[in-house]
């Protein structure tokens, strides 16, 4: 056999939350990186026992890893108590064209069954194209919403933390009560452009859905 796979708790935690149902989780692993316990906050909308079988697929699916069903623990609370997950925006996919310096980014978002698409143009460097590509995704945001631009990026870089790379962007909202600053993250987990936009949505998507009333 090959050496047992050592997994972060972030990574574990991230794949976990893209559970169906699952809203927050939280685990804990021993001093040789083995998970000992697994905590998941979830709505009812499914079985707690099959989300725990979809846990224990979705971690031997991605990280070869076999899971204890009795070091998982589900706690359900009533829709009205968390925000829906299906209430929530998600990344669909995204164009990136190019010419010489001229950059120009396409983002393709998805509320419940409708899909809708934002662009932004900047120049073609290293430093530049994440931004931009934030920036694409905050107007796919706005266009949903259909409101001007409330939306700018601030700063989008990157944190090594648990053997892990994370991505992450500020965004701040302006409205008529002033401005706030949102702060997003994303494990970058091989494609560096889908982390900055997944982080982009984690920094506006729980605003965002208290603004079109989930």
């Amino acid at each position: 056999m090959g050496e047992k796979r050592i997994v972060s708790e972030i990574a574990l935690q991230e794949l976990i939350n893209d559970v169906e149902g699952i809203v927050s989780s939280k685990v804990k692993l021993d001093d040789k990186g083995s998970p000992i316990e697994m905590h998941a906050l979830a709505d009812k909308s499914r079985n707690a026992k099959q989300i725990v079988r979809d846990i224990q697929s979705a971690v031997m699916a991605r990280f070869d890893l076999e899971i204890d069903h009795r070091i998982i623990s589900i706690a359900q609370l009533s829709c009205d108590s968390i925000v829906h997950k299906g209430s929530r925006i998600v990344f669909k996919g995204m164009e990136i064209g190019n010419k010489g310096l001229d950059l120009e980014v396409k983002i393709f978002l998805s509320h419940k069954d409708k899909d809708f698409c934002g662009h932004h143009k900047g120049i073609n460097t290293t430093s530049s194209i994440k931004r931009t590509i934030a920036q694409a995704t905050l107007k796919a945001v706005s266009n949903f919403m259909n409101i001007g631009d409330t939306f700018v990026v601030e700063d989008v870089g990157t944190l090594a933390i648990a053997k892990t790379n994370v991505v992450i962007v500020a965004v701040t909202y302006v409205d008529r009560s002033g401005e706030q600053l949102f702060i997003g993250s994303s494990m970058n987990l091989g494609d560096v452009k889908e982390a900055v936009v997944k982080a982009t949505l984690d920094a506006v998507n729980r605003r965002i859905t208290k603004l079109i009333g989930g």
